[in-house]
Order: C-alpha cells, then sequence, then structure tokens
C-alpha cells in the first residue's frame, strides 16, 4: 500500500451521482486542468503502523518516498519502531522496497473525475467549493457511494486550494480482502498569484493523508505527511 496508489484514487473520489449527464461547472474544470497540466507527481512521508488485537502497536515504521529520485533509490526507511533506522535495516529494507517496478499511473486524475455531476456545495466571493463523484466505471472494487469528496477552488488564481475527503461507513476492497475502516484527507496548496502559475503550486505544510483499515482480519494504519510536488524521474521535462 503506497500513497501513489491511493492518491490517484482517494484524492479525488467522491459520492457516485448517476443522472443525465451536464457540462462541468466550469471553474471546477478550468481548476482541475490546471492542476494535472504538469503532470507532477508527489513525494511524500509515510508512516505504517501494525496492531494487535487490544489495539496497542506491534510495529511501526516511517518511509519516505521521493519519485524524483531513480527507482532504487525512490524509498528510503527512516524510522522502526519509534528509532531511527539502522545500516543493516535500511540495507534490507530498502533493496527489497526499491526492487520492485514502479507503480505507472497511465491515467491523468481528471479521468477518474465524474466533472458533469459535480455539485457546488458552498459559494463565497473568494472560493467555490464542490462535491465531486468519481466515475463509476474507473474503480469497479469498491463502493464509492461511501465517499465523501470536497474540492476547493479559489477563484482569483482559479487554482485548486483544498482536497478533503471522508468515509461515511467502512466498506470492503480487494475483492472483501481487506476492509478499510476510515478515511482522513485534509490537503491544501498554497495559493498562487495568477492561474499560469498553479502548476508550480506546492502543497501546504499541515497537509495529511490517513486510511486505517484491516487485512485479512488484521487491523493497520497508514498516515501521510509531507507532500511535495517532483517531477518523477525519467519523464520528459516536454510532457510537462
Amino acid at each position: 500500500m503506497t500513497l501513489q496508489s491511493f492518491w490517484f484514487s482517494w484524492l479525488i473520489l467522491g459520492a457516485s451521482f448517476q443522472g443525465l449527464r451536464a457540462e462541468p461547472p466550469p471553474l471546477l474544470a478550468k481548476a482541475i486542468g490546471q492542476w494535472v497540466a504538469g503532470r507532477e507527481d508527489l513525494a511524500f512521508t509515510q508512516q505504517t503502523r501494525f496492531f494487535v488485537e487490544d489495539g496497542k502497536v506491534k510495529n511501526e515504521r516511517v518511509e519516505r518516498y521521493d519519485p524524483s529520485l531513480p527507482d532504487r533509490q525512490r524509498w528510503r526507511l527512516i524510522e522502526v519502531d519509534g528509532k531511527p533506522a539502522t545500516d543493516e535495516q535500511r540495507k534490507s529494507w530498502e533493496s527489497s522496497k526499491n526492487g520492485h517496478p514502479r507503480r505507472k499511473v497511465v491515467k491523468s486524475p481528471a479521468e477518474y473525475l465524474d466533472l458533469d455531476n459535480a455539485r457546488l456545495v458552498a459559494n463565497t466571493p473568494k472560493s467555490a467549493r464542490f462535491e465531486v463523484g468519481l466515475r463509476p466505471e474507473a474503480m469497479r472494487l469498491f463502493s464509492v457511494e461511501e465517499i465523501v469528496v470536497a474540492i476547493t477552488v479559489d477563484k482569483e488564481s482559479g487554482g485548486v486550494v483544498r482536497i478533503s475527503a471522508t468515509l461515511r461507513q467502512p466498506i470492503n476492497v480487494l475483492l472483501g480482502l481487506a476492509r478499510i475502516t476510515g478515511l482522513d484527507i485534509d490537503v491544501r496548496i498554497e495559493p498562487v498569484d495568477n492561474a499560469s502559475a498553479q502548476n508550480s503550486a506546492e502543497v501546504q505544510s499541515g497537509s495529511t493523508a490517513s486510511v486505517t483499515m484491516s487485512k485479512l482480519g488484521n487491523p493497520m494504519e497508514y498516515n501521510w505527511s509531507d507532500f511535495k510536488r517532483v517531477t518523477s524521474f525519467g519523464r520528459p521535462k516536454e510532457l510537462y
């Protein structure tokens, strides 16, 4: 489980709204277009915690993922069970983790969004907040109706400035092998002076994402923080 696999799914999940197709809200469509135009990836710090039945932490890791680095360096082990990772732990873990092929994300995040049925839920002179659903055909392994997502757009810059997501009730994933019991995403993006600068906008410090789940009955928790937009290693600059 990594944030990259969650990011393109959870970042923009929403309640699936069925109905007649409509035109997407122009403000939201333009903001999403600006956000994905650069096609940057995200570097982040990931905390992984495994629990025993009484709720106590069985073991814990803190890792850093940076897709701007070569495959053999993209994951770095920072802590194990609250202590700095030893050279031996880092060598063993990083060799195994970085030995797996990098996950390739073919689709743009915008292709997962049901922008046509986005709903304006808050409107002020400075910003607009939309609830956005996921296209039903984009994710087939779990029910998207239980995810509540909001995307806030700054009217002056025309860019996305906040994305949040919560879970209405637990859902089964991976054909029932895992169960997601909690979801809390609050990602805020630094406002920019003009729309053309949105591609280089940074995620604000203090932005977080977390998921609690059980896999084959074993409870676990993932927390992500310290996000940074980076250019993926090996991706030609002209694609941006």
